[in-house]
């Protein structure tokens, strides 16, 4: 669960904007810093969050009643058949499969186990833009150029989609009965605020993420649990529609539950109205919305521009000391994962960091009040003053 207080404006436009791509445990990053992502790179593979998967099978106590068909260390695709059991000479017959792709590790015939560690999960960019920084213990930090709405409240991991304004007006409330299979992997913007209902058909007919006003404190918690938890067996118990396509396509595990954002927050608001604006100019585009999940960033919708295209802008985040100038508007980039976005106010040919270490730099005032020290490898150049 993420809440964030907005006291800065929820809406920037055409800005350079830095998200991260959370692994959701130690990952491996599979890109290189200052290369060029598009949404569906391949930014890293991390462990999931079930390690070890146990199947059950037949035994005695002292060996495996059952038959079983694999080794340790054999490779084996979710559904293959791992082992057997016939019973009431050849009437009854069981079958044990495999719950996920992964590998044999134990065979443990005293009780009846077999032990499969699960095969990496893929986690895709989804975002096109520059890798700006990769930790293995965090993700991959990917910088875009674009237009940027902030919530206050979200749920579930980073998605991507066409964005789809199913709501007219920021006051619009949505029914269950206005999804269909044909929003799979959209971003739908839900008006006013959500129901139980309309997250359940979002669940059931595979909706990439929610944009909405407020909702209930109650559901919110819910919904945010059920972000966490929810795995691909249970889903297809619970949720699967039958007029849903690609049953057999599992997405990983931060691809089951669709990204829930709130503009407002908790109770029964409109969404905002500039909010809405610029989603509405957006819609059909492809954008990036992210709940926050795994600690990633805060919650908020991403719109690239130029159809997702990098930025000559967001290609070029570095200006030299002698570029700047009192009164320059600038970004600042990397000190924090927003983008912040203020004014010149004192040149520092010598800014000294916390590891004493002296860099140029300058002293910028923020349209939100704050005064920030940067050194000018953080700083992007807008417009002279």
């Amino acid at each position: 669960m993420t809440l964030y207080a907005l006291n800065e404006p929820r809406v920037a436009r055409n800005t350079p904007i830095v998200r991260l791509r959370a692994f959701g445990s130690i990952g491996e990053p599979q890109v290189d810093v200052g290369s060029e992502v598009t949404w569906d790179t391949l930014a890293g593979t991390y462990a999931s969050r079930r390690r070890l998967r146990q199947v059950r099978v037949e035994s005695s106590g002292e060996g495996f009643s059952a038959t079983v068909l694999v080794q340790e260390g054999q490779k084996v695709k979710r559904g293959e058949v791992l082992a057997y059991y016939s019973y009431f000479f050849g009437l009854g017959y069981t079958e044990y499969t495999a719950p996920c792709d992964g590998e044999v590790v134990a065979l443990i015939p005293s009780i009846g186990s077999i032990a499969i560690k699960e095969a990496p999960v893929s986690l895709y960019c989804r975002l096109p833009g520059i890798v700006e920084k990769t930790d293995e213990a965090r993700g991959v930090w990917v910088r875009t150029y674009g237009n940027l709405v902030k919530a206050s409240v979200g749920a579930g991991y980073g998605r991507a989609g066409v964005l789809s304004m199913k709501a007219k007006t920021p006051s619009d409330k949505l029914s269950a009965r206005d999804f269909t299979a044909d929003d799979a992997g959209k971003v739908i913007v839900a008006g006013r605020s959500v129901s139980k209902e309309v997250l359940e058909a979002c669940l059931r007919f595979r909706v990439s993420g929610i944009i909405a006003g407020s909702v209930s404190r109650g559901l919110f918690e819910w919904y945010s649990d059920l972000a966490g938890s929810l795995d691909w067996d249970e889903f297809l118990a619970r949720y699967w529609a039958r007029d849903a396509k690609n049953r057999d396509l599992e997405p990983s595990p931060s691809e089951i539950v669709p990204a829930l954002v709130v503009t407002e927050g908790y109770g029964d608001s409109p969404m905002g109205g500039e909010a809405f604006a610029l989603l509405a100019e957006s819609e059909g585009n492809p954008v990036y919305i992210d709940g926050g999940g795994n600690g990633s960033d805060e919650p908020a919708v991403v719109i690239p521009l130029n159809g997702g295209a990098v930025a000559k802008e967001a290609e070029k985040p570095v200006c030299r000391l002698g570029e700047l100038g009192l009164g320059d508007r600038v970004s600042v980039l990397g000190l924090t994962t927003a983008v912040k976005e203020g004014t010149v106010v004192e040149i520092l040919p010598e800014l000294k960091l916390e590891n004493d270490l002296l860099l140029p730099g300058a002293k910028v005032a923020t349209e939100t009040g704050e005064t920030l020290l940067v050194p000018v490898s953080n700083i992007l150049l807008r417009d002279r003053g």
